[in-house]
């Protein structure tokens, strides 16, 4: 029996990959859209976290305060020798000159906060600049209070001083952060079209390969059913292995992916169990779909929908709740969730022990339907 499946395997194989059509979405398609959305997000993330600050030489200490408060509320501050190079940057502000003096002595004096019109973080940007005005100003307001002149090193002090208020903070779990960028698209279009592979160009040959005669050609001959059915799942697992192996080293030299390091291994385990479970879908899908169109379509927009209910195009984070829990029960969630938690929280490799265990009982289960309804 194994010596038919693996000349069934290999036949299949040789067959599948010399399709222009196989390459390109297994390797042109995820590659290229890693790369597009992995910028876009990319700079997403730094455009959120930059921001470019114009203050003239004559703005005074108060100025160089103002921009240690934007620093400690969490913006990469870059300082720009005039105002026209700040206002190339998508976020930026303007100190006006003669800053220290207008604050202290009058007249009012306006800090400018730039962002693009179209920005739905644009109240948020608002908050943190105008917070850490107010911050400024508020300590101002102490020093006088206290007859304590307002200087440079008064200010220093203060602020090194025990706040009257203090916020107790303590752990309530690790954190888990916002995954942007090559980070998410890369994992994310592994799962996305290692399953598009195979519920597509895999599943479309089957059924073309039925539509003319080749399994009842099979049939005829000593290859027994179980055999032929083993083959196909096995030729379809080391094209999904394949892809998955191609687009990790891509990632890798390409985008400088960190995929886990000493937990490199739960990763290809994780990805192994994955592809076992699109190459048995692909085997079910064949069996289920009348025709090739009909199963191209089927396998297509499950893919889609599979894809962005599971996390694949954009962080689970930043969906709704409905979605996030929708994911638990689906592969690609499974999927994205425990690659993740290896590559971009650096959890423990018992972490994603119940996504294995889920993927692997899917996988079983996907087979052994499709064992019974695959029909040579």
């Amino acid at each position: 029996m194994w010596r038919d499946a693996l000349f069934v395997a290999c036949w299949d194989l040789r067959r599948s990959l010399r399709l222009p059509q196989v390459w390109a979405w297994m390797l042109v398609m995820p590659l290229g859209l890693s790369f597009i959305v992995g910028s876009i997000m990319q700079s997403m993330a730094g455009r959120i976290q930059r921001l470019a600050v114009y203050a003239p030489a004559d703005s005074g200490f108060l100025a160089d305060d103002l921009v240690r408060r934007l620093k400690t509320s969490g913006y990469r501050v870059l300082m720009c020798a005039d105002l026209a190079t700040a206002k190339t940057h998508s976020l930026w502000v303007a100190i006006p000159q003669g800053f220290t003096g207008s604050v202290l002595h009058g007249p009012a004096a306006t800090v400018e906060l730039g962002y693009p019109a179209d920005d739905s973080l644009a109240g948020w940007e608002q908050y943190r600049v105008s917070r850490a005005a107010a911050d400024l100003l508020a300590d101002l307001v102490v020093l006088s209070k206290r007859g304590r002149g307002a200087d440079a090193v008064q200010l220093a002090a203060l602020a090194s001083e025990p706040r009257k208020i203090q916020l107790h903070v303590e752990s309530a779990g690790q954190a888990r952060k916002l995954i942007l960028g090559y980070q998410q698209s890369v994992p994310g279009f592994i799962v996305m079209f290692t399953l598009m592979v195979s519920l597509s160009a895999g599943s479309v040959l089957l059924i073309a390969e039925r539509r003319q005669g080749v399994f009842r050609r099979l049939a005829a001959t000593p290859v027994s059913h179980a055999s032929i059915v083993t083959g196909k799942l096995a030729a379809r697992l080391a094209i999904g292995l394949i892809q998955v192996a191609v687009a990790m080293i891509a990632g890798k030299w390409w985008f400088a992916m960190d995929w886990g390091g000493p937990r490199l291994w739960a990763v290809l385990l994780l990805l192994l169990v994955y592809a076992a479970l699109c190459s048995a879908l692909s085997l079910l899908f064949s069996a289920i779909a009348r025709s090739e169109s009909q199963g191209l379509a089927a396998g297509v927009i499950a893919t889609n929908i599979l894809a962005a209910l599971g996390g694949c195009w954009w962080p689970l984070e930043v969906t709704p709740a409905w979605m996030q829990h929708a994911a638990l029960f689906l592969p690609t969630g499974w999927a994205m969730d425990g690659l993740h938690k290896l590559i971009s929280y650096g959890d423990a490799p018992t972490a994603v022990v119940p996504h294995l265990l889920a993927l692997l009982t899917a996988s079983l289960l996907v087979s052994w339907l499709a064992a019974r309804r695959f029909q040579v």
